[in-house]
Formats: C-alpha cells, sequence, structure tokens
C-alpha cells in the first residue's frame, strides 16, 4: 500500500472530528470559465507494478500514461484551472518533490527541493499557487505534515502550517503513554475556497490529537481555526466544489469509507452532511468535475481501485478504468 493510502486510512482509523467555525466569506464563488480543452481525468495507477500517471476520457475512452519511467514513482495528479499543466509528486530526484508536466507528461519541472515526502499537490483557483503536504519526522521517528505554498515556477515557497509547536510541546509533557506519541501530527489534505480566498484543510492538533477536524486558514496561512459552529462533522480528504459551496469528502473507518457531501456556507456544515454512497465498498478520493456537476472518487467495487463517476447527488455511477491494477487519485479537467 502506498503512503498516501496508508495515511489516508490511518487517519480513517482514528475517530474523526470536525469543524467549528466558519467564516461567511467562504460562500462566494467564482463564474465556471471552460478551458476550451476537452474532459480528461488524469489519474494515478500502480500498473506494470510502478507507480504513474495516466489520464482517460470520462467515457472511458483515450487512456494513455503521461509518466512511464522505469524505477521512477509518480504520484497523484492535479490539473491546473486552465487544463494545460499537471502538478504530481515523483521520485525522479531521489526524494518525492514537487512537479509539473504539460498534460501530454512533457516539459516537466521541478518545483520543490526540500528532500522530504512532499505529495498531494492542488492548484489555487486563479492557477497562481500550489498547495502541497510535506512530511518529516524527528530523532523520535516522529510524523509530521504540513501544508506548503510554492508559486508553479517553483519560486516563493512558503510554510502554511506548523505541528513542530504544538506537538513537540506534548511530547516534551515526559509522558509515554500520551496518545500524540502514538500518531503522526497531521495538517493535510489542502483544498481551496472557490474564490481562492481560503484553505479547508485537516489537522488533529486539539486535544490529545487522537480526534482529526477540518480546519479553514486565509490563503497566505493566517487566521488558522476551526470550520463549523457549535456541531461536529466527521471526515477527511475535502475537496470545495469550484463552482458552488458544495464540500465531497470522505467519511468513515479503516474498514469501511464512503463519499459525502455537505454545504460549506451552512454555520453548521455537519448538518447539511449527506451520505451519497451506500454500497458495501470502499469509496474514497472524491473530487468535483469542474462544471460541479460530477463527482470521480476511488472505488474497490469490482476488487481492486478503479475511478468512478456518479452525478453531483449520487445517482447514477459508472465505472471508467477496468484494469486490475489499482487507479486512484483522480484529478478532473
Amino acid at each position: 500500500m502506498s503512503f498516501l493510502k496508508s495515511l489516508v486510512f490511518a487517519c480513517l482509523a482514528v475517530l474523526l472530528a470536525a469543524p467549528t467555525i466558519l467564516l461567511a466569506s467562504c460562500s462566494n464563488t467564482t463564474a465556471y470559465k471552460p478551458s476550451g480543452l476537452p474532459g480528461l481525468i488524469a489519474f494515478h495507477s500502480t500498473r506494470s507494478k510502478i507507480e504513474h500517471v495516466y489520464t482517460i476520457r470520462p467515457d472511458g475512452g483515450d487512456e494513455r500514461a503521461i509518466s512511464s519511467e522505469n524505477l521512477t514513482f509518480d504520484g497523484p495528479p492535479a490539473w491546473s484551472p486552465d487544463g494545460s499543466k499537471i502538478a504530481f509528486n515523483s521520485s525522479r530526484s531521489e526524494y518525492w518533490e514537487i512537479w509539473t508536466m504539460d498534460a501530454d507528461g512533457g516539459n516537466r519541472v521541478k518545483l520543490t527541493d526540500m528532500k522530504k515526502l512532499n505529495s498531494l499537490p492542488r492548484w489555487s483557483p486563479d492557477g497562481s499557487k500550489i498547495t502541497f503536504i510535506s512530511q518529516s519526522s524527528n530523532a523520535d521517528k516522529d510524523i509530521f505534515l504540513d501544508i506548503y505554498v510554492v508559486d508553479p515556477d517553483g519560486a516563493n515557497l512558503r510554510q502554511l502550517t506548523d505541528t513542530s509547536t504544538w506537538a513537540s510541546r506534548l511530547i516534551e509533557t515526559g509522558d509515554p503513554d500520551h496518545p500524540l506519541t502514538e500518531l503522526a501530527r497531521i495538517n493535510g489534505m489542502p483544498t481551496w475556497s472557490p474564490d481562492g480566498s481560503k484553505i479547508l484543510f485537516v489537522s488533529n492538533r486539539d486535544g490529545d490529537g487522537s480526534k482529526l477536524a477540518f480546519y479553514l486558514m486565509n490563503a497566505d496561512g493566517s487566521g488558522q481555526g476551526k470550520f463549523g459552529l457549535f456541531f461536529d462533522v466527521e471526515g477527511i480528504q475535502p475537496d470545495w466544489s469550484p463552482v458552488t459551496s458544495k464540500i465531497v469528502f470522505t467519511r468513515g473507518t479503516a474498514a469501511k469509507v464512503d463519499i459525502w457531501v455537505m454545504d460549506g456556507s451552512s454555520p453548521f456544515p455537519g448538518l447539511t452532511a449527506r451520505q451519497l454512497t451506500t454500497d458495501i465498498d470502499n469509496n474514497h478520493d472524491p473530487v468535483w468535475s469542474p462544471d460541479g456537476q460530477q463527482i470521480a472518487f476511488t472505488s474497490d467495487k469490482h476488487g481492486n481501485d478503479d475511478i468512478i463517476i456518479m452525478n453531483a447527488d449520487g445517482t447514477k455511477p459508472r465505472r471508467v478504468t477496468y484494469d486490475k491494477a489499482n487507479d486512484d487519485f483522480p484529478s478532473w479537467r
């Protein structure tokens, strides 16, 4: 199992909590601007026992590998808003750094040189920034995940969250049985609000660290606080619709996960949460189509992970990929 999939299911294994402060400005949306390019889904696959990036049309046609070098592992892709570029992580420089490439796999540019495990890039709605998560550890092998941002040309790399202060403070209590000694310190899974002013993410910074919650921050990392009022909402892997206030996310346990949706403009988003997938399978990695009308996600319904598409209300799911390898982490232009 890949690091990212392990992270997703490790997060689901803890009791998921959620958010409690919502800023009304996050309900602002931007008009959908078609790229003029044909619809295409990029995804991560373990075909040929190597992890690479593939693209496929939403109807299942024109499937192709756009990264295929032997002994090079390329991680989950993310389309730029104009559909011309894909951000991804790659081991081609020894460490897992963030790269970009053209839609056909050409013109590859390394954006980071942090010598860490960096992954899950996400473009801002205007294409001017890319967020990603970065993993580090200390001498005690404690895991720290934080969110960074960088320009598409690799300039202006900046850390937005910092687990080291609160995690170290708890470690220094000297209590070897403290729950945080058994957990990763997580600030991760960022998604941009439609207007690009906010970033929604997952963190276990509060309490004993055994609970994850959605948090919100400004695009520059300031103003970090819980998301929502009073009521908790369980979930990880949020994706904010590019054209509405809806947020699709994953909810469940390590044994069973499903796709849910909630209203990000509500002061009580947990009360609006609605389950979209109700079968016996594991469903995760949800992302919106560019027009907000459909959702692509990963499902193990057919014995391995495949890319599935359904309507925004959860109806009419249909299979897109059919390979016996695992296909996951879709991104839709």
